[in-house]
């Protein structure tokens, strides 16, 4: 019978023999314990690599730990100093009075003045005709009339008086950044490059809706020379702030384009002749400017008010005959581009400069002008 098994192959591996033993009857237990193979442990991902960027970045920037930020918030609110913390001496008022040294990473913030924009550009109608194609205006409509049994009305003509066409007209902003500055500036100021130009691209865009020459830009709502002259309306600095006349410029926009009509006005006007309006015996006016909860509100005679900052004077600034106020439907002016505004940076070789470019191609205009009023200052007597 043993001659009859069959030869073993030769293993050089020791372990081999700790498997085959294990398997007999009455072997050794410590055998049967031994794991299988040799256990080779190739390497750990992210554990590391995130270790290395941390000791990298503690190492580049010692302000910016978690060990220094965590001290720092101690010291700030519960005036616990640590040696984690470096003190610097007041050279002002004295070598006694000592603070931290702030975080680097509550350093990471540009300050920037505030702008109020937008509000007008949301509003607006934005198209992407064709550059140069002319759309048809016409003020002539159809009339229907009674007619007798067997008799047949006149036939109509339909007429255009005039058209809106649409040039190319570019706008731009560059920011150039030298190389240097660019490698050593921190991410919140690429940021903050990037915004400043959508914002600068923006203001551009709502002072010619309003103030536009038509010439290499859009022509703007205020010098618009084809809305009638019924609705251009001359009002003096001491009538401003009265009920009545604000009743009365509200009665020159057509009733069909009431609905959805905004009042555009100088914030400073909006402040001392709106909400400063008082009736014979001195008291505000109820309700005018307020709610019924005493919350203020941006709104006269059930329309909203963009109070605005810039691109119209107050009427205490303004020259004779300059437009103080619009009344209008946004919407009905036109905002026409054949493109998005485009954002690109690039590398100027000649200047060592990285340059970021914002492009728009538009152009824009009033497409239906007869649900506009314009308020002009009047010449004091």
């Amino acid at each position: 019978m043993i001659d009859g098994l069959p030869d073993e192959e030769p293993n050089p591996d020791p372990n081999h023999e700790f498997q085959h033993r294990s398997h007999e009857p009455g072997g050794d237990p410590q055998f049967r314990s031994q794991p299988v193979g040799v256990t080779q442990v190739l390497g750990t991902y992210g554990v590391g690599s995130q270790q290395s960027q941390q000791q990298q970045q503690r190492s580049a920037d010692k302000y910016d730990t978690p060990e220094y930020r965590s001290a720092f918030m101690d010291y700030v609110t519960k005036g616990v100093k640590s040696e984690n913390l470096e003190f610097r001496a007041d050279a002002t008022t004295g070598t006694g009075d000592i603070g931290a040294v702030l975080p680097t990473t509550i350093l990471n913030k540009i300050v920037e003045k505030l702008k109020d924009h937008g509000r007008i550009w949301a509003r607006v109608t934005k198209t992407s005709l064709q550059g140069g194609v002319e759309i048809p205006l016409s003020n002539a409509k159809p009339v229907a009339t009674w007619v007798a049994a067997g008799t047949m009305s006149d036939k109509q003509k339909k007429t255009t008086s005039g058209a809106i066409t649409f040039s190319y007209h570019k706008l731009q902003c560059r920011v150039a950044v030298e190389l240097v500055a660019g490698t050593v500036a921190m991410p919140v100021f690429e940021q903050t490059v990037t915004d400043n130009i959508y914002e600068a691209m923006i203001v551009a865009l709502e002072e010619a809706i309003i103030n536009g020459s038509g010439t290499g830009q859009p022509l703007g709502i205020a010098v618009d020379t084809n809305i009638p002259a019924a609705q251009k309306v001359e009002v003096a600095v001491a009538d401003y702030s009265k009920y009545e006349t604000w009743t009365t410029l509200f009665g020159k926009l057509p009733r069909k384009y009431r609905s959805g009509a905004v009042l555009i006005m100088a914030d400073a006007d909006w402040t001392k002749y709106i909400e400063g309006m008082v009736d014979a015996n001195g008291q505000p006016i109820a309700r005018v400017t307020y709610g019924l909860d005493g919350t203020q509100q941006e709104k006269l005679l059930g329309k909203e008010v963009l109070a605005i900052e810039d691109n119209l004077p107050s009427i205490d600034d303004a020259l004779t005959g300059e437009v103080v106020g619009i009344i209008c439907k946004l919407s009905d002016y036109m905002i026409n581009s054949n493109m998005q505004m485009t954002f690109k940076r690039y590398f100027n070789e000649d200047t060592d400069e990285w340059i970021s470019k914002s492009t728009l191609i538009a152009d824009g205009k009033l497409a239906d002008r007869n649900g506009v009023v314009l308020i002009t200052k009047k010449a004091t007597v």
